[in-house]
């Protein structure tokens, strides 16, 4: 029989997402981790398949929690509803804000040199579903009448994506939540700019 389990699996997760935001993938060993998260060297293995497994449970924690609590305005809103959530990347007490920057571009950076397959799978995903976000809301704000008829959509929504990620790399680089500020209002006041209604 089974010994229980003497951690709750979620809340592991949760403090392994958060290490891993802080410190990066590459820099915690295992002995860090386990003081960390609570787990023990066992549990990381058996239970996450090691150390990829564990962060790749992180990662799409912090994914899930991005788009369904972020990003999810966006799919029935318009141009406010983008600069509701730009502002968000620099604003205190938001989910997408942080003075580690995003935990995605983080990968992203750290995935040139792990190679792996499946954390770049993560950041594919996760990038191509904000810029779907953005392209519905651009879209609804065509139909609304809110932006010119003749906006590229699909040029602002991939550039959008781009500019996300710059305002997490400035707020990981000043490790500060804001500071990426000054690109959010740059974007933010282009949009206002674009309104012609």
């Amino acid at each position: 029989m089974p010994r229980p389990k003497s951690y709750d699996r979620q809340k592991a997760v949760e403090s392994a997402c958060k290490a891993f935001w802080a410190h990066g993938y590459q820099a915690l060993g295992v002995r860090e981790l386990e003081e960390l998260t609570g787990l023990n060297q066992f549990a990381i293995r058996s239970e996450f398949g090691g150390k990829e497994g564990l962060y790749l449970e992180a990662l799409k924690f912090y994914c899930d929690a991005a788009i369904s609590e972020a990003m999810a305005p966006m799919k029935r809103g318009g141009l406010d509803e983008i600069i509701v959530f730009l502002n968000n990347l620099v604003a205190d007490n938001s989910v997408t804000s942080s003075p580690w920057g995003c935990l995605v571009v983080n990968t992203g950076i750290e995935n040139a040199r792990v190679q792996s397959p499946r954390l770049d799978d993560i950041g594919t995903f996760y990038w191509g579903t904000l810029e779907d976000h953005f392209r519905q809301a651009l879209s609804n704000a065509l139909v609304l009448g809110e932006i010119d008829e003749a906006t590229e959509v699909d040029t602002m929504a991939s550039g959008l994506v781009t500019a996300v990620m710059g305002i997490h790399a400035k707020n990981r680089s000043l490790a500060s939540h804001k500071g990426g500020c000054n690109l959010a209002k740059l974007l933010t006041g282009h949009l206002q700019s674009m309104r012609t209604s």
